[in-house]
């Protein structure tokens, strides 16, 4: 199978970003980062990231369906959000990458990302996805974003270097 496209899921401090951006230095493709488009509208906006349902459901389809366009076009490019796996199910030049970690290293980074304490990262951290995956669940009528059975390569990074998580995505794509 040759893939020219991957999609990065996973929760909140997977280490997606980090893969988005070490997969782009190291294979040169075009990236589509979702949560940066959010993150964009928040400021803007003025509204609290932890408190998604502000958002508007129709700003969270219009990015879902501009991944799904961007996935059917030809080209290379490289995806990072919640839906990505999800939107390109059935594309078989996707390979479709969900990474996983222990929930107390996702709270730990990030409390060092936020430079907070670890009680209130757990806290953040559960709200932001419980927000999340209620809202997603009620636009779509599904809840199965993070289902090991809609990805091709499922990595856990909670003990693992960035440069491993990256080899085995790279080892996937020969």
């Amino acid at each position: 199978m040759i893939f020219n496209k991957i999609t990065i899921s996973g929760k909140i401090c997977t280490g997606k970003t980090t893969l988005l951006k070490d997969l782009q230095k190291k294979l040169n493709w075009p990236i589509f980062m979702t949560g940066k488009l959010f993150r964009e509208y928040v400021e803007k906006n003025k509204l609290d990231l932890e408190q998604v349902e502000e958002q508007n459901d129709m700003l969270t389809k219009k990015i879902d369906y501009q991944v799904r366009d961007l996935l059917h076009d030809k080209g290379n490019l490289i995806v990072d959000g919640w839906m990505s796996g999800i939107m390109s199910a059935n594309l078989p030049d996707v390979l479709k990458v969900l990474l996983t970690c222990d929930d107390n290293i996702r709270y730990q980074r990030f409390a060092e990302r936020e430079n907070i304490n670890i009680e209130e990262a757990k806290k953040r951290v559960e709200e932001r996805q419980l927000n999340w995956f209620k809202k997603l669940e009620k636009i779509y009528g599904r809840n199965d974003f993070l289902d090991p059975k809609n990805y091709d390569l499922i990595i856990d990074t909670s003990n693992i270097s960035s440069d491993e998580v990256l080899k085995k995505v790279v080892e996937k794509l020969k």
